[in-house]
């Protein structure tokens, strides 16, 4: 019964791959990754990736494999500051737009937290 359960359960999840941001009705398609190490430093998400490709992500799926953070999208987190985000159990969350995923800053909270990031772009 509970492997039913829980095998239902997962089935009624989304797939990250057509992940969506609200009010997005265009399905998204992944186009770039990468990892960061988020330290002392205030660190953004690497506008790099996609730039030279003129490609402009809808949204990012941000995973934090280990360590706490802070984030924020406006402003400049702290230690102390923003949104946290606890590693110890995986943590997966949604940055929508353009403007949000440039404005990301993020700050580790005690000790070096490791983020994993997929961009997704309007599927052409």
């Amino acid at each position: 019964m509970l492997r039913w359960l829980c095998t239902a359960l997962l089935l009624s999840l989304p797939v990250l791959s057509q992940a969506q941001c609200p009010g997005v009705t265009v399905k998204q398609a992944p186009f770039a990754t990468e990892t960061l190490t988020i330290s002392t430093t205030v660190t953004g998400l690497t506008t790099s990736i996609y730039q030279p490709s003129g490609i402009t992500p809808t949204l990012a799926v941000v995973s934090v494999k280990s360590g706490d953070l802070n984030y924020t999208v406006i402003g400049t987190p702290t230690a102390t500051v923003g949104h946290p985000v606890f590693g110890a159990s995986p943590s997966t969350f949604i940055i929508c737009g353009i403007d949000s995923i440039r404005a990301f800053k993020a700050i580790r909270q005690t000790a070096d937290a490791t983020l994993y990031v997929t961009y997704y772009r309007n599927n052409p």
